[in-house]
């Protein structure tokens, strides 16, 4: 047999996973076997733009905001009642009621100080959970990607996955391992074309498996790391098929990613931490119309997310992370919209949230600089998300960051 030529075949009839493409072989072969590990899942959502903190949970009671906002706070007519003299936007019908369920969690005040009213800065401190981020380099990473890094140095084959998009965002950025961003879920599988990968494994000298267990050269590593893929295909194929919709998703790339979230988190590909992105929260002018439809995209397609991981018995063991590189300012501007501001509150969603109002309520009358300032720290809201899911929250975001906040058991 000319071994040459049936390497070539042999890689010609295997069509990895794009990512896969991008391994070196030994990252490949852990890859590809993806042990279901620790069952507990995050989720973090990002609003890309600045959300509007104030008309997403808004202090209904306050004349300072009624003062400031008099167009804009139009929005506390509708808006549901969540006590002390806050409510949610009226288009947060399911957020509002996990609020009121017990399984969901709200936090004033969550930034970094001193803020940065750049999108493009602020949103890299967040991702690098790193207040003194001044510009990417070659070696920053994120702190989605250390703790990916962190579980895979605990044997994580594949911690960690981008949803929705073609490009892998900088809170994912890792040292050690390869973060894949899906479109499909079948992107997890090794895809073969009509079954060519199996018959060129059979046709290598041994049957494959013999040359798997073989002399160690590049040719019987090759074929050891594809039987294994070509298997773990199958078995991630069967755990495809696993799930069954239980809720109704809206149409829509954003509802489509959450969905895909599930799918991959009920399969039990051993992935533990998503990134899921939904932008166009820059609301600088007539902002009314424009923030009540994206909060509206926001809860019909969240809320079918957590009722499908209720169905299938993981919601216990999931929590979403709602959050935004910053809030707007106070006071509306002129073209009847809002411009950068600094904290604002973050949105906790799951089983295991002690549910409620947490942290210091903004005080309308003590501002800085027309902004409400951040009166908690965003890594002690990390810190709670990586204890809960047993990570070492130290490793992940240093020695310095503060003590994590009391929002979910250790």
């Amino acid at each position: 047999m000319n071994v040459a030529l049936d390497r070539r075949a042999f890689v010609r009839s295997l069509s990895a996973p794009f990512w896969a493409s991008l391994l070196p072989a030994s990252a490949l072969r852990r890859a590809v076997w993806l042990p279901r590990g620790d069952a507990r899942t995050l989720v973090v959502l990002e609003l890309q733009g600045g959300n509007d903190g104030l008309n997403t949970v808004v202090p209904v009671d306050d004349a300072a905001y009624a003062q400031a906002r008099p167009t804009l706070a139009q929005v506390r007519h509708g808006a549901l009642p969540l006590g002390n003299g806050f409510a949610l936007h009226g288009a947060l019908a399911a957020v509002a009621a996990r609020v009121g369920g017990g399984s969901a969690a709200i936090v004033h005040g969550v930034g970094y100080d001193p803020p940065d009213r750049s999108h493009f800065r602020s949103r890299d401190i967040w991702h690098t959970a790193d207040p003194a981020h001044d510009r990417v380099r070659q070696d920053t990473t994120g702190w989605l990607g250390r703790a990916a890094d962190w579980l895979a140095s605990k044997g994580a084959g594949l911690p960690a996955a981008a949803l929705g998009g073609v490009e892998v965002p900088l809170v994912l950025k890792t040292r050690t391992v390869v973060v894949p961003s899906l479109e499909r879920a079948e992107d997890f599988a090794l895809r073969t074309v009509d079954g060519s990968a199996q018959r060129a494994l059979a046709e290598l000298p041994g049957d494959g498996g013999a040359v798997a267990a073989g002399d160690g050269s590049p040719l019987a590593f090759a074929a050891a790391t594809a039987a294994a893929a070509v298997a773990q295909a199958e078995s991630l194929r069967t755990g495809l098929q696993r799930y069954r919709a239980q809720a109704d998703y809206p149409d829509g790339d954003f509802a489509g990613a959450l969905q895909l979230c599930a799918r991959v988190a009920v399969a039990g590909f051993g992935t533990r931490l998503f990134h899921v992105a939904l932008g166009g929260f820059d609301t600088h002018a007539q902002q009314l119309a424009t923030h009540d439809g994206l909060l509206r995209q926001l809860d019909r397609a969240l809320g079918a997310l957590l009722l499908d991981l209720d169905g299938h018995g993981k919601l216990q063991d999931t929590v979403v992370f709602v959050h935004s590189e910053f809030g707007r300012r106070v006071r509306e501007n002129q073209s009847l919209g809002t411009d950068h501001g600094a904290a604002a509150p973050v949105l906790l969603l799951g089983g295991d949230v002690r549910a409620g109002l947490h942290g210091t309520a903004p005080d309308l009358d003590k501002l800085v600089d027309g902004d409400v300032p951040p009166t908690t720290d965003f890594r002690a809201v990390y810190g709670s998300l990586l204890r809960w899911l047993g990570i070492d929250a130290a490793a992940v975001l240093g020695a310095q960051a503060p003590a994590p906040l009391d929002l979910l058991p250790a």
